[in-house]
């Protein structure tokens, strides 16, 4: 992983600075550019000077990632101090930061680049000093881009089609950047990724991702994180560990509030053995999603003929729903949602998703004959206008027809059960069971989930784990994870032999 934007630098002291770039490096990271923002700096060379000294020391040492040091905002060159800064020899600079100055205009201002800033681009680039666009204006860009003699590159930036910022870059230049063999990093800045006020998840970071790839490929692609530089990130996300399975992701569909649905792929998809694991079903089980995400490590070494799809949080709207509370859905559906939970505000025990249906008896798998059954919207046990009715089941049943998963495990809580649907699959229930000191139970009456589908509808090998013991209560919380975690990495490493 390489992060082209990181302001630690400046916000850390240089003993926490270290730590930082020692867990960076165990979480993946192979290069770091590390900026001095230099707008509010007094004196911008004297501090430049210090910090080159630290990262020349940094790159003698095998422990840290690569360290680059980056100047953000050129503001103070002069012809007076140029030639001493160059000697600096800085890795790449930014000539604005937001506002216009000496050499060209930044994002929040109409100017162009200045005749100084022409000399100084020139300069830079005989030197050997990339420079950043990040914070350029659209006219500053296009006049660069009409006089490099480089590749371009911009830092850290999001996609302007996905959210209109003056920030962000619009599709053309974004095929600027990549006819010129440059390179664009996509930032953790929530204002930047989505124009909701009040929420800004992972997901939001990675729909710019994947349509990056998706209408430019990946070869011209990087993060630019501007950890310790943004005063929120997204959620979901505190520090590198969460970034390491970029390139596994997917997007499977969307939920009703138009969340994207996550998949992370490893192995080859036409592998012998294919196992798809998925939590996150209902909503107060958030639980899972976090134990879905704990086995992402297990999944680097698979044997060559074994892939694995997991499938975290298969009822985002729901989960957020249940951990957040009524600020995570528009205020249309307020007032319906909390009739439908019995006049209370607090949905920390709904399982349903957006629409109050219950996505567990959802699948067309002896669809409304469950004992616990209803008809109409409620926080648990609806089952739909129809069978596949929610954008969410559907988006499961797409990947499964793509993916043709030759064995599934659904995690739930909670009861330390290990249910199966079919008298064929007792022998691996059983064995899990032995394992996990998990009971297996044949299911009854449990029609319309996702594991009666793939068992009775595809005869998929296919079983529902119920993490967590009985006599906890609903929610279950992280605290329980340390228990619970351990059964779960025996039970992938007997299905995949990992």
């Amino acid at each position: 992983m390489i992060d082209l934007h990181n302001d630690a630098l400046l916000a850390l002291p240089a003993s926490k600075l270290r730590t930082y770039l020692q867990k960076a490096k165990s979480d993946g990271v192979s290069e770091i550019w590390l900026s001095v923002w230099t707008t509010r700096l007094p004196d911008p060379m004297a501090t430049i000077k210090v910090k080159k000294r630290l990262i020349d020391k940094l790159n003698r040492d095998s422990a840290y990632p690569v360290c680059r040091l980056h100047i953000e905002d050129a503001w103070f060159l002069t012809p007076d101090n140029l030639e001493a800064f160059l000697k600096l020899r800085p890795h790449s600079v930014g000539l604005t930061w937001n506002a216009a100055n000496s050499l060209a205009g930044g994002a929040k201002s109409r100017r162009g680049i200045t005749r100084w800033g022409y000399q100084v681009i020139k300069a830079l680039e005989d030197a050997g000093i990339q420079i950043d666009t990040a914070h350029l204006n659209r006219r500053s860009f296009y006049q660069f881009a009409r006089v490099t003699t480089q590749p371009m590159l911009c830092t850290h930036t999001a996609l302007n089609t996905l959210c209109h910022h003056p920030r962000n870059l619009t599709n053309r230049q974004v095929r600027t950047i990549i006819k010129s063999g440059g390179t664009v990093g996509l930032c953790l800045v929530p204002k930047f990724l989505t124009k909701n006020t009040t929420h800004c998840g992972f997901c939001d970071f990675v729909k710019h991702y994947l349509y990056f790839i998706k209408h430019f490929g990946r070869q011209h692609l990087q993060i630019g994180t501007d950890f310790c530089g943004t005063d929120t990130l997204p959620d979901g996300v505190r520090d590198y560990h969460d970034l390491q399975y970029l390139d596994s992701i997917n997007i499977i569909g969307y939920s009703v509030l138009h969340r994207p649905l996550i998949a992370y792929l490893f192995g080859e998809p036409s592998a012998k053995q294919r196992l798809l694991i998925t939590g996150g079903m209902h909503a107060r089980e958030w639980l899972t999603v976090n134990a879905v995400h704990g086995l992402l490590p297990l999944c680097r070494d698979l044997p060559h003929d074994v892939a694995v799809i997991l499938v975290p949080n298969c009822n985002p709207d729901g989960v957020a729903l249940a951990t957040q509370g009524l600020t995570t859905v528009p205020r249309r559906y307020h007032q319906r949602l909390q009739r439908i939970n019995l006049g209370s505000t607090d949905f920390s025990l709904w399982k349903a998703n957006a629409r109050a249906v219950d996505l567990n008896v959802n699948y067309d798998a002896g669809w409304g004959q469950g004992h616990s059954n209803l008809t109409t919207p409620a926080p648990a046990n609806y089952i739909g206008r129809r069978p596949h009715s929610e954008p969410e089941t559907k988006a499961l049943l797409r990947l499964i027809n793509t993916f043709h998963p030759t064995l599934s495990l659904a995690l739930h809580s909670k009861g330390e059960v290990i249910y199966y649907s079919r008298v064929a699959d007792q022998t691996t229930a059983q064995n899990i069971a032995e394992l996990t000191q998990y009971r297996a139970v044949m299911s009854v009456n449990s029609y319309g989930g996702l594991t009666d589908y793939l068992a009775l509808r595809m005869g998929i090998p296919a079983f529902t784990v119920e993490i967590g013991n009985d006599q906890w209560p609903h929610p279950l919380g992280c605290e329980h994870l340390p228990d619970i975690m351990p059964r779960l990495q025996k039970i992938f490493h007997l299905l995949t032999g990992a």
